[in-house]
């Protein structure tokens, strides 16, 4: 069954309610969808994956407890079993081509390509393999066998080229991360704020707190906070520095606050550190 509204052009490939479970590989429908502002489309525990590739505009996905927001030359995949909802901008609708599919296979590549908790692929432009894959179970040439066995191949090469985006993007972030913890361990006493952190990477806060959150479990002030614990720890050993010129010398706000500080990562004031020292 084909069909063509103002809203999308969709081509279905229903299956039997007896192969569901069973198929190894089947693309149940595929299409191109030019949205506007009402564009909305919920799922609870979806019985098929859904690929995306966003030609031009801007929206929204909650995927289970996450949310992003896909844009022009971004790829979302949401696996089956999940709860989500995905809508487009009112003043920016997406135009988008996507399949959904399911079965074995599909199953399989993602594990083998560990992809499981990819959703959001950001500037990896697959409109070509998209196009094709639609115009492939669009022109229904060869019977469904045929049909299915070529569709199986440019899905692979999707998956292929996704994981080979993913993971190169991975060395980048952990670069950038490490890069972002080289300039903290070098400007421990200096003042330090997260547009700082950004200008070294060329990226927002926000995307500095994800990314060094990602590579070492902590916020970057996290990381300077426990980096300027252990100088001070140092300092109150090797020293005959005040307290409060060791709290100036970290660049604490004061006295009060670099002992509050201490005291809830050491258990102790840092007078009683020194001594015990």
């Amino acid at each position: 069954m084909r069909y063509i509204n103002i809203k999308e052009e969709i081509v279905s490939l229903p299956l039997n309610d007896n192969d569901n479970d069973n198929c190894l590989f089947h693309i149940e429908m595929a299409g191109i969808s030019y949205c506007d502002g009402t564009y909305k489309i919920k799922r609870t525990n979806s019985s098929v994956y859904v690929f995306e590739f966003i030609l031009s505009g801007q929206g929204t996905v909650v995927y289970n407890s996450e949310i992003f927001h896909p844009a022009a030359g971004d790829i979302y995949i949401l696996h089956r079993g999940s709860n989500h909802v995905y809508y487009s901008d009112r003043e920016d609708p997406w135009v988008k081509i996507w399949f959904n599919a399911r079965g074995r296979l599909i199953k399989h590549l993602i594990e083998a390509y560990e992809l499981g908790s990819v959703n959001h692929i950001e500037g990896l432009n697959l409109e070509l393999l998209f196009n094709e894959m639609y115009r492939v179970i669009q022109s229904k040439k060869g019977g469904s066998e045929e049909l299915l066995s070529r569709a199986a191949v440019l899905f692979h090469e999707i998956i292929q080229q996704i994981h080979l985006w993913v993971n190169q993007n991975k060395a980048v972030k952990s670069s950038e991360a490490f890069k972002i913890k080289h300039f903290l361990d070098l400007h421990l006493e200096d003042d330090i704020s997260l547009q700082d952190l950004g200008r070294q990477i060329f990226r927002s806060p926000a995307q500095v707190i994800r990314l060094f959150k990602r590579e070492f479990g902590k916020t970057p002030y996290e990381y300077l906070l426990e980096k300027r614990i252990q100088t001070a720890k140092l300092l109150l050993k090797n020293t005959n520095l005040m307290v409060k010129e060791i709290a100036f010398k970290l660049n604490f706000t004061d006295e009060h606050y670099f002992s509050n500080r201490f005291k809830a990562k050491t258990g102790m004031s840092p007078k009683k550190f020194r001594q015990m020292k």
